[in-house]
């Protein structure tokens, strides 16, 4: 069976003020292309991502961004389960999976998520999830991948976006309790 390719979920915030799927057809065909419940937990973190960047900064949005990301393409191509449904021991595993992702999820250049063509938005397929850093020093060698290991801020960051994703979920009585605290 192959690997679960990543693709990007969502675009800049001033990007998503306006969004629409159909101007995405490569995300709408694979937000719907799975489980009756992936469009709508889209549309949840997008509402979330919405809330972020109209009351936090730009960098803040493009942080929780990153991590919602992440997360639910976790959710959907390895958990395979709605949000609502994860417990502790199962956001324990999404970590142990930032700590080590897959090699194919990682790269060390950005690239950005989405590139218009003939008027759509299509998924930039040199995208990943994960970036590798290179110290400048080191930049004359082939990165190995299998050394990525995200630092203590950045699994930090991760915790407090995925909680503060469930608190905004609970706000809106769509989940009735956020998991995260429970796994820090």
């Amino acid at each position: 069976m192959p690997k679960p390719q990543p693709t990007p979920l969502f675009p800049t915030f001033s990007e998503l003020q306006v969004m629409s799927l159909n101007d995405y057809p490569m995300l709408h065909d694979f937000v719907t292309g799975g489980p009756a419940w992936r469009i709508e937990h889209w549309h949840w973190c997008k509402d979330f991502l919405l809330y972020i960047g109209r009351n936090k900064s730009e960098h803040t949005y493009t942080r929780f961004r990153n991590d919602v990301e992440k997360f639910l393409l976790w959710v959907f191509l390895y958990e395979q389960r709605p949000l609502d449904d994860l417990r502790k021991a199962d956001i324990l595993r999404y970590i142990d999976f930032c700590v080590q992702p897959p090699l194919d999820w990682i790269n060390t250049q950005l690239y950005d998520r989405f590139t218009l063509q003939s008027g759509y938005y299509q998924s930039n397929l040199d995208w990943s999830p994960f970036r590798m850093v290179i110290p400048k020093h080191d930049k004359t060698r082939e990165p190995d991948l299998r050394q990525y290991r995200p630092s203590h801020q950045t699994l930090t960051s991760t915790f407090v976006a995925l909680s503060a994703l469930y608190r905004h979920l609970i706000d809106e009585e769509i989940c009735f309790g956020n998991p995260v605290p429970l796994a820090k």
